[in-house]
């Protein structure tokens, strides 16, 4: 952690501290949220989420070592005689006002990526890359919102040379929130699709909220841009003041890709390679360790911004070939026991990522194994929830799948799509839940067998994949 005393942090907080003599002057060594993990010499944020309230922990945080805690009250039975106490109004408004500070200690660059899919591949991949110049923070797991990513910036060494900040949005004003507490000097917006269209009405609309991210990058940082949005991004443009790169996969943009290649070798690792084009001609070969001709355009986007920071291509190529994604996208995972492979792509879905995924599957298939899609309800569509659905189900057909199994109320609407397309009757099952799913996965799956596990987070599919994999 940078060098913040408790003085400061009062400061930055608006807050009131309360100890013993010298207390301003202490300097704590990170911050914590969270008792069962705090370490000696951390800050407490005595933080008030949904099923619990950290001011029930002070007790326990003083116990462990912290050396000092931010509370918007004091309960009448903690024991708390000379500890230090920052008092605030809001807690988690204090949080950010000191990650805020925090931020402006910092001189690297700060990257923020957002987006309605690919952000956290994204993310790990431009990690990965920059990862080859020196140590980089980046968010942990889904810490992309109002209190993760302040989190995330708290937890800032002297040895970060940048910075790399996946956001989440899911309204109107909340990329605008996020970058005003990050203040990023670079940015990405990997695409603009259909999530959260139930909350934003309309694809225009979450291209607007996308594009709030656009004002704040600075003259002298930069912009990657997916080509295939321009025209819905095409109304906000104008309040870009920096470098802009375009990037696409298969038309000339600033950076774009040719001779993609996915293949997958005997031991079932899965490689796609590509060649990368500029302006200026052919650059080089890239290769990466996972599935999936469109990480294509997420890598593309990744080394399109190392390119604005000045990184060389050999570092780029060894950045991507030693990548490693966040588990639950597209993982590959192995059950010796019922000699099958799970790909296992839960952690959240939407219409485009769900027929990206089954690409996948239809890809690791062609080596001889029998497809299996265990497809999960996709939140947050709105009006286009119906024909999402359904798109999702035709291309389980179009893909070869030899068995779909739906989860969910509004995954019915796959199983209708599947149907439309052709799927036979006999090889579509309708579950409720994930019990009842790996119940009938259980009956139908054979060896050499690969399953795809995908759905919308509050869906939890990876029960199914436990399920699978537990002895």
């Amino acid at each position: 952690m940078y060098e913040l005393t408790l003085e400061k942090i009062t400061e930055a907080t608006q807050g009131e501290l309360r100890g013993t003599g010298g207390a301003g002057e202490i300097q704590p060594t990170g911050v914590s949220i969270d008792t069962r993990t705090i370490k000696p010499g951390e800050l407490f944020f005595a933080f008030i989420g949904e099923r619990t309230d950290g001011h029930n922990y002070l007790q326990q945080a003083l116990e462990k070592g912290a050396v000092a805690a931010v509370v918007s009250y004091l309960p009448e039975e903690a024991s708390l005689e000379g500890f230090p106490i920052i008092k605030v109004k809001d807690v988690t408004k204090a949080i950010q006002q000191t990650a805020l500070v925090m931020r402006r200690l910092f001189s690297g660059p700060i990257i923020a990526v957002t987006g309605s899919t690919g952000k956290t591949t994204t993310k790990d991949m431009l990690w990965s890359i920059l990862s080859e110049r020196g140590p980089v923070l980046c968010n942990a797991g889904n810490h992309n919102n109002e209190l993760g990513l302040p989190l995330t910036i708290l937890s800032l060494e002297k040895k970060h040379w940048a910075v790399v900040l996946e956001m989440g949005m899911r309204g109107l004003g909340e990329i605008d929130f996020l970058a005003c507490l990050s203040e990023p000097n670079y940015g990405i917006i990997t695409n603009v699709g259909h999530t959260h269209r139930e909350l934003l009405g309309s694809q225009e609309n979450i291209a607007q909220a996308k594009a709030e991210l656009l004002s704040h990058i600075p003259s002298q940082g930069g912009i990657v841009l997916n080509k295939e949005d321009r025209i819905l991004l095409k109304p906000w443009l104008s309040n870009i003041r920096c470098k802009v790169s375009w990037v696409n996969q298969n038309t000339s943009a600033d950076i774009w890709a040719r001779d993609i290649k996915e293949l997958w070798n005997k031991d079932g690792q899965p490689s796609l390679s590509f060649s990368v084009y500029t302006r200026s001609g052919r650059e080089c070969s890239l290769m990466l360790p996972v599935p999936g001709v469109h990480n294509v355009t997420n890598a593309l986007l990744s080394v399109a911004m190392a390119r604005q920071l000045g990184i060389k291509w050999e570092e780029i190529s060894t950045g991507l070939r030693n990548l490693k994604l966040t588990s639950m996208r597209l993982e590959l995972q192995y059950c010796d026991q019922r000699k099958i492979l799970v790909i296992n792509d839960a952690y959240n879905a939407n219409p485009a990522s769900m027929q990206a995924a089954l690409e996948v599957l239809a890809s690791r298939a062609a080596t001889g194994q029998r497809p299996i899609a265990v497809l999960g309800n996709m939140y947050e569509l709105g009006d286009y929830e119906e024909e999402g659905h359904i798109l999702v189900g035709k291309k389980a057909k179009e893909t070869g799948t030899a068995y779909l199994i739906t989860v969910g109320d509004k995954a019915r609407l796959i199983a209708n799509g599947a149907l439309k397309a052709g799927m036979k009757e006999e090889n579509i099952h309708i579950c409720y839940d994930n019990i009842q799913a790996l119940d009938i996965l259980k009956k139908i799956i054979q060896p050499n067998d690969v399953l795809l596990i995908k759905g919308s987070r509050g869906v939890k599919m990876e029960e199914i994949a436990i399920g699978l994999l537990s002895r």
